[in-house]
């Protein structure tokens, strides 16, 4: 009876690490992103000195944000398996039914792709037009 306590309390434990630690990330990740995405807008001054180097931060958030998309991928795929295991748990003593489907994944995977392209549209942006601008 206490090893089948210890191994549902570890399951829950885990569960809840990899779910706070999906959700600590992405929003890490979208910061970085982000910022490194504005860095070409905050001083024209340094745009118009660094000229086409101000693209390598804004080129940094972007490979960030494309590195994220596969580490997702696997923590996510993790995170299914222990999320799978624990539901199961619950079932089998009757304490929830759980519905079979989830679209956590299919989001958090949807947004983190949208990082990306919003981040390349970023880049793109800064080239063509903000480039020509400060120049």
């Amino acid at each position: 009876m206490q090893d089948r306590h210890e191994w549902e309390s570890l399951l829950w434990d885990e569960y809840k690490y990899r779910h706070d630690h999906i959700w600590k990330k992405l929003f890490q990740i979208t910061i970085g992103v982000v910022l490194l995405g504005a860095v070409p807008y905050l001083k024209p001054d340094i745009t118009r000195a660094l000229q086409g180097w101000i693209l390598i931060a804004p080129l940094l958030g972007t490979v960030l944000s494309l590195i994220t998309i596969f580490l997702m991928h696997f923590e996510l795929g993790l995170f299914a398996r222990i999320a799978q295991a624990h539901r199961h748990n619950q079932e089998r003593h009757g304490r929830i039914r759980h519905d079979r489907g989830s679209y956590f994944r299919y989001l958090i995977m949807v947004y983190v792709c949208f990082l990306f392209l919003v981040s390349l549209a970023n880049v793109v942006v800064v080239r063509q037009l903000w480039l020509g601008l400060v120049a």
